[in-house]
């Protein structure tokens, strides 16, 4: 039986991914007194690093884009600039008849897609990048009907083969970790945008390093799981934790992946709970192989749309793509599955997993199967969200119902476009409106 211990905080911060602790540091650098509480052993969420003999790289937020102006202020705070490379790679399409097409320059893409494909590239172009409609990158702030009440596939089914399979498949995967059928066009328009206007970075020691800087001066509960939103009269006042405890709070900030958040809102606010509940994601198998040798080449990166339809059909050579955190110069390959595939994939063991991705592997690393050291599966259940019709309306829905509420608010990437900055952005936001909160 559990026990009921009561304790009393100020602020409680729900979750020590991007979002969380963004808020935490804006209300420790504020002055107010902060508890976060994890329901992991480690900060970061879905921002983590795999490893293997000294050589790591990514398992969750791959990079920080250049135009990531509050997280490169973030960097730049926690004396972590210097730490800050570039992200380096080469890029291979495989064609239909699975010959590679390498792609290192602006101008190399419209050649692998042909005249019809670079002519759609070129329509597509202008008509949602010069001539986009405005919107926030970084914060669900309008709807706009037009990019969000259609799907990518439907948007685009007019243009040629070679456009999907060179530009709108690879970018959903890529971006979305998924296909052109199961996202808005809205979602589409901002991830190219971002991929045409910036470059990439990563920390020479894991973007998680940021993460568990912020972490190390909170006030951090881990292994303590939140079981649900305690209120008085209406008002948000309380968390209680899995263990029986009670965390008593002027204000709870809720930074949690939206569909944990649906679990812990109580039924008294039932359009908020309804919308969490049955927000869109994707869940996230990754498959890392570490090889026993660089593969070469200097390809960082590559796509087979073109050549076939597989569940994984996207790979990264980390030791190309961020050199820095590889220091043995051993290829890491990390296998990207695509959603509605995923939801297979969570059925199944890390051996079978592992078996598929070898296979789909073989296309790109001919030789990977004799090559492998050590090979291990990261999942994220609630990977990444996903954006299908309508759903950036319902977002702004929920968050015009939450500004009524009293003593909670949400943040996180699950509603600002997945990036971190938007999280980040979110959470900083959430921190504000709770130190205003009477």
């Amino acid at each position: 039986m559990k026990e009921n211990h009561m304790e009393k905080e100020d602020i409680i911060v729900i979750g020590a991914g991007i979002a969380g602790l963004a808020a935490a540091d804006e209300l420790r650098r504020a002055g107010r007194s902060v508890t976060v509480v994890e329901a992991s052993e480690r900060p970061g969420g879905r921002v983590r690093r795999v490893s293997y003999k000294g050589d790591s790289t990514e398992a969750g937020g791959q990079g920080i884009h250049s135009n990531y102006e509050q997280m490169l202020a973030m960097v730049e705070r926690e004396g972590l600039t210097q730490d800050l490379l570039p992200s380096s790679e080469k890029i291979v399409f495989l064609d239909k008849k699975g010959k590679p097409k390498l792609h290192t320059s602006s101008t190399d893409l419209p050649l692998i897609a042909g005249p019809r494909g670079a002519l759609d590239l070129m329509k597509f172009t202008a008509k949602y990048f010069s001539f986009a409609k405005p919107f926030e990158q970084f914060e669900t702030a309008v709807d706009i009907p037009e990019y969000d009440n259609v799907t990518a596939a439907e948007a685009f089914r007019n243009y040629s083969k070679p456009f999907h399979d060179f530009v709108l498949k690879p970018m959903t995967h890529a971006m979305g970790n998924c296909t052109p059928e199961e996202t808005n066009l809205y979602y589409v328009v901002n991830s190219f945008k971002i991929a045409l206007t910036t470059k990439i970075f990563s920390l020479r020691t894991g973007n998680a390093t940021l993460l568990e800087r912020l972490a190390a001066k909170q006030n951090m509960i881990y292994g303590a799981p939140a079981e649900k939103l305690l209120t008085t009269g209406g008002r948000v006042d309380g968390v209680q934790l899995a263990d029986g405890r009670a965390l008593k709070a002027s204000h709870v900030i809720v930074a949690c992946p939206a569909g944990y958040a649906g679990t812990l809102v109580p039924d008294e606010f039932g359009p908020a709970k309804s919308f969490l509940s049955s927000f869109a994601n994707i869940p996230l198998q990754l498959v890392y192989f570490f090889l026993d040798r660089p593969v070469g080449d200097g390809v960082g990166r590559w796509f087979g749309h073109a050549h076939r339809d597989a569940v994984f059909n996207m790979a990264v050579d980390h030791a190309m793509k961020t050199p820095f955190s590889v220091p043995s110069g051993k290829s890491i390959i990390s296998a990207w599955p695509t959603y509605p595939h995923t939801l297979d994939l969570m059925k199944q063991s890390d051996a079978d997993i592992i078996t598929h991705a070898l296979g789909d592997m073989e296309a790109f690393v001919p030789q990977i199967r004799q090559w492998v050291e050590h090979a291990e599966v990261v999942r994220h259940d609630w990977g990444i969200a996903r954006y299908p019709v309508g759903a950036h309306g319902r977002i702004l829905e929920f968050k015009a119902y939450a500004e009524g509420l009293e003593g909670v608010s949400f943040a996180g990437t699950d509603y600002e476009f997945v990036h971190m900055e938007g999280g980040l952005l979110s959470g900083q936001r959430a921190a504000r409106r709770a130190m205003s909160d009477g």
